[in-house]
């Protein structure tokens, strides 16, 4: 680990807290109170990549896709394949996860 030391006295300096918006950490020293901030430059929190929801697991040897809509949970359909999974997925986000139309869809996909 780093050691960081003032530039005030030359002690050595100790971590106090990290902000969690702009991701600098503030450091104080022991002998005399002078604080820093890490000059640290962080990734932009915009450029982070967030994961795409899947909507579906494997469990037991078949890709169940399930969707949580208005806070309750929907089981949608069992596939064998991961890429029939993907399909069907696909084909609920077109038509913005229409449960009506969820039985047409698995016909469509399980051939």
């Amino acid at each position: 680990m780093k050691s960081f030391y003032c530039d005030e006295c030359g002690g050595v300096m100790v971590y106090r807290s990290t902000n969690n918006i702009t991701r600098e950490s503030k450091w104080k020293c022991k002998e005399c109170g002078h604080i820093m901030v890490n000059g640290w430059v962080p990734t932009p929190l915009e450029k982070i990549r967030r994961p795409e929801p899947k909507y579906y697991t494997l469990s037991g040897g078949a890709y169940q896709v399930k969707k949580r809509i208005d806070g309750h949970q929907f089981y949608l359909g069992s596939f064998k394949s991961e890429k029939m999974a993907k399909k069907f997925v696909a084909l609920m986000k077109v038509c913005d996860w229409d449960l009506e139309r969820v039985a047409e869809f698995r016909e469509v996909c399980s051939v």
